[in-house]
């Protein structure tokens, strides 16, 4: 899988979990119904663990990332 598939693989998965603590009957609960997939649990753990503000931030810096790996931005470790 490459930078950019997984990229928004990322971002629909935080997406997905924004939805879900957002409509979540008991809004002070962090507590998510996330599926967890056995071979990425620990990504999926983090974002469950995020805070609506949280996940909102981070779904706009992989929005960033997305964009500047689509118009070809170098990363500044390389």
């Amino acid at each position: 899988m490459n930078d950019d598939e997984l990229l928004r693989q990322g971002l629909r998965s935080a997406r997905e979990e924004l939805v879900r603590k957002r409509t979540s009957e008991d809004t002070t609960s962090p507590e998510s119904r996330l599926p967890l997939m056995p071979e990425r649990d620990e990504a999926f753990i983090r974002l469950a663990l995020m805070s609506v503000e949280e996940l909102e931030t981070h779904i706009e810096r992989l929005k960033r990332d997305l964009a500047d790996l689509e118009e070809g931005v170098e990363r500044p470790d390389e």
